[in-house]
């Protein structure tokens, strides 16, 4: 990444997520300067799964953490779909290698804890401060300041919001609409299981060396798992994520207050023996509700002078294949953009491209990711049965050889996952810089201009 050589900018990074400190990482190393204020104490003990798809993979290869992430990562080869009462496998999606290599990035499965470690690691080292057990309560826009729980006025340059579903930072982009939306109607369940426990039981041993993404399909519900490694440890464990109808209950929407395993509450006797005997060893379960938004209209404050990342700006539902992808695309396209040869002046203009560049690509896949999980999530009846079908009758040719596979059916199956995983923040900035170069320099002759006037 190249980096900015005059008016370097102070940025104030509102939460410490890790689309906050991916953000301040990124941005520090373009030259800013950044302080990462966050509420908690700094320690992410998430032992849940994060999905890592090529566009992730690779923008993370291109900052350095191939080395780190390769020790941590289980490089994933198939999505395995089964029925979740009788476990028979219905289909499967194969991650072709000729497809992977053309890519030119892996689908991995890492910790989530881990990786926002690496980000603080690799944050701090860059020479980003934090402030730890800060909580932000109100922002002033206008004059570019953060107030603190203890009364604390903060002032930067340019505010990110990245503090999450009930970002403090988003009202105030957004207004008030922006913490109103639909309660979804079900909850997504973190349970994580060591591995050593399911080499205990034979039936489960497959699960604790196979690298697929495992999903059952159950009657309204689903539940899928893949394997992570500990980064302290650096023993495997199973996260298993279920989607559950709420019954009109209310989830709370923390990711960090376990309780002990409810087997009602998960349906879980709408799974295989096996599954049930799986989920029995986790012990605790951390479930998350989500409300569904509408995307938002605006990201960025008019004032030029707080934008939003992340949950903050696209709350996701989830346990998503997309979640950190997104945040990790919005640090390095905001990183980039700021890398560029431009002036302080530039700055609402770089925010709008942002805007501009992020908006459509995360409203997609917000869409996207809530239609894939109430796809695994059919009831029992002739939408499901015609989904089963379809999943039996793809399962042949998925099998087969990229080169043998039809076109028709390569086409149909893997043309809305390409999109996804062959986008390119750092070009989708480049494009937009080659077309609005002379306009941006346009800007900065007129400002100069006013200035001296």
């Amino acid at each position: 990444m190249s980096r900015r050589t005059s008016q370097m900018l102070r940025f104030i990074v509102v939460g410490g997520s890790i689309a906050g400190v991916a953000c301040a990482y990124a941005l520090q190393e373009a030259g800013h300067q950044v302080l990462v204020v966050e509420q908690g104490d700094g320690k992410c003990d998430s032992h849940g799964g994060i999905r890592s798809p090529p566009n992730m993979t690779r923008l993370l290869n291109h900052w350095g953490f191939g080395p780190a992430i390769a020790r941590l990562a289980i490089k994933a080869n198939r999505f395995t779909f089964m029925e979740g009462k009788s476990g028979e496998e219905l289909g499967t999606l194969v991650l072709h290698e000729k497809l992977m290599k053309a890519l030119a990035a892996d689908f991995l499965y890492i910790q989530h804890g881990a990786l926002h470690a690496m980000f603080v690691e690799r944050a701090k080292s860059a020479g980003v401060q934090f402030r730890y057990n800060t909580e932000v309560i109100s922002v002033d826009p206008w004059k570019g300041v953060v107030i603190t729980r203890k009364g604390a006025k903060l002032s930067a340059d340019v505010i990110v919001g990245a503090d999450g579903y009930r970002s403090v930072v988003r009202p105030v982009v957004v207004g008030p609409e922006g913490m109103k939306g639909i309660l979804d109607k079900r909850v997504s369940v973190n349970i994580t299981v060591p591995t050593d426990l399911m080499r205990q039981h034979k039936d489960l041993v497959k699960l604790t060396v196979s690298p697929e993404w495992s999903l059952w399909l159950g009657d309204d519900c689903a539940m899928h798992g893949l394997l992570t490694v500990d980064p302290r440890s650096f023993k495997k464990e199973y996260a298993v994520v279920m989607h559950v109808p709420t019954d009109g209950k209310p989830a709370q929407n923390s990711w960090d207050r376990s309780q002990p395993l409810d087997e009602k509450f998960l349906k879980l006797d709408r799974f295989e023996p096996k599954i049930q005997k799986l989920v029995r060893l986790g012990q605790t379960m951390t479930p998350t509700g989500h409300t569904i938004y509408e995307p938002f209209d605006n990201w960025v404050h008019e004032s030029g002078r707080v934008v939003l990342v992340g949950e903050a700006a696209h709350p996701l539902m989830p346990n998503g294949s997309h979640n950190a992808a997104m945040s990790i695309e919005d640090a390095m396209t905001l990183s980039t953009l700021f890398s560029l040869p431009a002036t302080k002046s530039h700055t609402s203009v770089l925010l709008s491209a942002y805007e501009e560049l992020r908006q459509p690509r995360c409203a997609a896949t917000q869409a996207s990711e809530l239609q894939k999980r109430d796809f695994i999530c059919l009831p029992l009846g002739p939408d499901q049965q015609v989904r089963d079908d379809g999943l039996r009758d793809a399962r042949a040719r998925a099998l087969l050889d990229w080169d043998e596979a039809e076109e028709d059916f390569l086409r149909d199956t893997w043309e809305e996952y390409i999109d996804l995983f062959a986008f390119d923040a750092r070009e989708a900035v480049e494009d937009w810089w080659t077309k609005w170069e002379g306009a941006v320099g346009k800007f900065e002759s007129l400002h100069l201009q006013v200035d001296v006037s």
